[in-house]
């Protein structure tokens, strides 16, 4: 292997062949360094004293691994007067045992492959081919640019456990124009958004629209922080609540019937709440009995697809809020608590809700979608016990829209 080739197929400049051998599958390449120069003032007139010898992984010709093996010097210079320890250019880092063009192309093959079958394939250790990507990423969402930023989508997701046995939450905010991660932290209150907070007052940007669920942890902080922002509930979260109130009544009749009326509502539950015209005859025969044996089922199962129709239906903010007025007074009519509290909750997040509709239909039903993508390289991956790589990962996330590969 020439020094030519070294150079144009290793990005190794600098450094002349000096010997080769084939051991054990393996190619090894001695290079020597054709000058030394002083790092810190780049004289030529320098001493060099040999210390160790150092062997460094390329990229394999075929399926046979390349090594290359370089005497590493101290270098003294008598103009600065500083001792120095020679470094290798075609490294990353001073502690990097692949060059930089197998570190290239492990990024670039990370994407599709995972890290064991790479690791496999250049027959590396799978915990390099880990840290190659984690600097990678490390670099590239270094600095997450927010200046330009005006709509936000704030949601937690449940991520593994902590120590005591606690669901651990993290919390994500996502640019809902572009789609892309902007902070990725554990926690679920005001306090995770705290380092958040402080890029957006240096980036001088002015958020316009806050998209979340409706808990009071990141009402209180929006309103306290960004009081210019407008909050919108978006109707997935409205659903969502509204599915589990009808799934509470389902629960609470269910515990006072015996063993054989129970019978009827077991395993019910997504019969309940997904959307009817999606069910087929048979669903929905079963369906309607289960309505004509329980009155309080039935209603607060024609409210829920009331307001799913009016999300369905209203073309604006104006038709918007005479519907959910007129959910809201029916719903108070009907002797159900878990309904009266679905109208309480709509008439505290009023503005938030019709919000909606302000903004264009504006939804932060997109990080629902990314929060599943999450779950699933969660799975895939089996959890993760580096957290900052997960973190990291779950930034690179929305640039892996085909496929998620652990």
């Amino acid at each position: 292997m020439s020094t030519s080739l070294a150079y144009h197929t290793q990005g190794i400049n600098g450094f002349q062949h000096h010997s080769f051998q084939f051991s054990d599958g393996k190619v090894i390449q001695r290079l020597k360094r054709k000058e030394f120069r002083c790092p810190k003032c780049s004289h030529c007139s320098v001493n060099t004293y040999p210390c160790r010898t150092r062997r460094i992984q390329g990229l394999p010709y075929g399926r046979m691994p390349v090594y290359f093996e370089v005497e590493l010097h101290r270098i003294y210079c008598p103009v600065c007067q500083n001792l120095t320890m020679e470094e290798l250019p075609f490294l990353s880092h001073p502690k990097a045992r692949i060059t930089k063009a197998l570190e290239r192309t492990i990024i670039e093959l990370r994407p599709e492959m995972t890290i064991h079958a790479i690791s496999k394939y250049f027959h590396l250790d799978w915990r390099v081919v880990k840290a190659c990507e984690k600097r990678y990423l490390k670099r590239k969402f270094k600095h997450v640019k927010l200046k330009h930023v005006k709509y936000i989508g704030i949601d937690e997701i449940a991520i593994g456990h902590t120590e005591a046995g606690k669901t651990a939450y993290w919390t994500i905010v996502r640019d809902l124009d572009s789609g892309s991660v902007l902070h990725v932290v554990p926690g679920k209150d005001g306090a995770a958004l705290r380092d958040f907070l402080i890029r957006l007052r240096n980036s001088k940007a002015k958020i316009e629209v806050v998209a979340m669920d409706m808990g009071k942890a990141f009402i209180c902080w929006v309103k306290e922080n960004l009081p210019s922002a407008q909050i919108v509930f978006d109707h997935f979260h409205v659903i969502k609540l509204m599915n589990e109130k009808v799934d509470l009544v389902r629960r609470r009749i269910a515990a006072k019937l015996d063993a054989e009326e129970r019978a009827i509502l077991k395993n019910q539950r997504f019969l309940l709440l997904r959307n009817e015209e999606d069910l087929n005859s048979e669903a929905r025969v079963y369906l309607s009995k289960i309505k004509q044996t329980f009155q309080e089922l039935a209603d607060i199962h024609m409210m829920k697809e009331a307001l799913r129709s009016i999300y369905a239906v209203a073309q604006n903010a104006s038709q918007a809020e005479d519907a959910l007025l007129r959910w809201v007074k029916a719903a108070l009519q009907i002797q159900s608590d878990q309904l009266h509290k679905m109208a309480k909750t709509i008439l505290q997040h009023w503005d938030g809700i019709l919000g909606f509709w302000h903004f264009g239909n504006l939804t932060n039903a997109a990080m629902e979608g990314f929060n599943n993508k999450v779950r699933t390289m969660l799975r895939q991956a089996y959890g993760y016990r580096d957290l900052e790589y997960m973190r990291l990962k779950i930034f690179n996330l929305p640039e892996n829209n085909i496929k998620i590969i652990i």
